[in-house]
């Protein structure tokens, strides 16, 4: 039920922005510069496209705790929930904002900001505009809640905004609850528009991704979860540094993948699907509960073990219901619901969408590339353009991608169908001085009083036209500047 009052708001809470990788390297401004370059540069555009085929899942042979229909039906309390939930991802678009009750899902208002969205104003501004609009909004619910509470054994004496939240709670069982209510309001930015642009990219990987749970032994619907994480956005990046369509963050990341200035496998769906595929078969094997690992991909598999512990449940509804904690907040609560939600609007699509085209399935095949290489002397000898590179391999940094990182040594580079050989009988033509026996290093030099180029180029065996042109230098250096040195 929707209390439908006409309003305007939103806020442009974009899915995680492409910032750039930090590998908490201190790097002077002009490699700052280079790497955001390099981030303007897309990967090459996408030609072939095809239906997105659903497998059929009560068919799977085996799969670790799962029986078909039943495994992933919605737990009895968690309906509202759900629906909610879909209605964020397929109903809601990104010019609304959508003003509920944290715990019972109940919708208040729906706030558009479309206007705002659409004023040539730098993000900080729009944001206290948007929390401006938000907050006026919250103020006027909180008033109605009020007057409902002093009204409830009265409801005809109801105006008829009152009566419509007096009725949303029919079915609510709380002492107080339209008081209680004034502290439970939340807005939640609709992801219509993201989850479909989702289901466009979700084509080039998921058939893979399938083919990997089940080499795994589980469930095929958990290759859904990035829908929730991410909507298949390859440059998602929180901001607390989770990355890639799967979200890991560095520490639980390396538990798995290879992260480094090189190479950053959780941007690579097909290694992080890998990674991921193993940590929700750790979840699963610790708490014997796929509601539970589900959640726990989220909330940590040790912190799923508290709240069972704690509960002395192992029961969903009763964890989110009962279970307190400081870190099991809002989005832990609810990443089940999200989960069940998303796979929903994704198996039926068409429904709630019409007819996509998404792109058609990544086929690729790989090299073992044999000695340290610039990107550039791969683009120039195996005639492939950097932007396919790309394409291909999200793995490699922008450090690699700038130039400032070889491709390292025995990573396996995925590669177009049909381009395997030239690319090796590139590498034989590829001169000795282009092929390297390990990873270029940064190397800095911080300016102090009375130091010159020249002294500076001597101490480092470098040349002041090199050190020059790399930091892209006018006539001065000064003191407490950073410089690249070339080697």
């Amino acid at each position: 039920m929707v209390l439908t009052t006409p309003i305007q708001a939103q806020y442009f809470y974009v899915l995680p922005l492409p910032y750039p990788i930090d590998y908490l390297e201190k790097v002077p401004l002009v490699e700052k510069l280079e790497i955001e370059e390099e981030q303007e540069i897309e990967e090459e555009a996408t030609t072939e496209f095809a239906p997105l085929e659903h497998p059929n899942f009560t068919l799977q042979k085996v799969a670790l705790g799962y029986e078909p229909g039943i495994t992933f039906q919605v737990p009895q309390g968690l309906q509202p929930a759900v629906e909610f939930w879909k209605l964020v991802y397929h109903h809601y678009s990104v010019d609304q904002y959508v003003i509920h009750d944290l715990n019972e899902h109940v919708i208040y208002r729906i706030v558009d900001i479309s206007d705002l969205n659409s004023r040539k104003i730098n993000w900080r501004s729009k944001q206290r505009l948007i929390a401006r609009r938000l907050g006026f909004h919250k103020r006027e619910v909180r008033e109605l809640l009020n007057a409902v509470h002093k009204k409830r054994l009265t409801p005809a004496a109801m105006t008829q905004d009152e009566k419509k939240i007096y009725d949303l709670f029919s079915s609510v069982e709380e002492e107080n609850k339209f008081l209680r209510a004034k502290y439970r309001l939340r807005s939640q930015l609709g992801q219509k528009e993201r989850f479909q642009q989702g289901i466009l990219w979700a084509g080039r990987y998921l058939p893979m991704m399938e083919k990997i749970f089940q080499e795994e032994g589980l469930p095929m619907e958990l290759t859904r979860l990035p829908f929730v994480e991410s909507s298949f956005n390859l440059k998602a990046m929180s901001r607390v540094g989770a990355s890639g369509i799967w979200q890991f963050m560095r520490s639980t990341g390396q538990r798995f993948l290879r992260i480094n200035t090189a190479v950053d496998e959780r941007n690579d769906p097909i290694e992080a699907t890998r990674a991921a595929a193993k940590l929700l078969k750790v979840n699963y094997n610790a708490l014997q509960s796929w509601p539970l690992a589900v959640t726990g991909y989220n909330h940590g598999g040790a912190g799923m073990m508290r709240a069972v512990k704690s509960v002395g449940s192992k029961d969903i509804i009763e964890i989110i219901q009962k279970y307190r904690s400081p870190t099991f907040g809002f989005a832990s609560k609810n990443f089940y619901a999200e989960f069940l939600a998303a796979l929903d609007v994704e198996v039926e699509y068409e429904k709630y969408f019409g007819a996509l085209t998404p792109e058609a399935p990544l086929k690729f095949e790989e090299v073992e590339v044999p000695a340290y290489i610039s990107i550039s002397a791969l683009t120039n000898y195996a005639k492939l353009p950097k932007k396919l590179i790309k394409r291909f391999n999200p793995g490699l940094t922008y450090y690699v991608y700038a130039g400032k990182k070889r491709i390292p040594k025995g990573y396996r580079l995925k590669l177009p169908i049909g381009t395997q050989q030239t690319f090796l009988a590139a590498f034989d033509q590829m001169p000795s001085k282009y092929q390297h026996d390990s990873q270029r290093r940064f190397v800095y030099h911080k300016v102090r009083s009375g130091d010159t180029l020249s002294y500076i180029a001597r101490r480092y065996g470098a040349t002041v036209a090199s050190i020059r042109d790399a930091n892209r230098l006018g006539k001065f250096i000064y003191a407490g500047q950073t410089l690249v040195i070339p080697r």
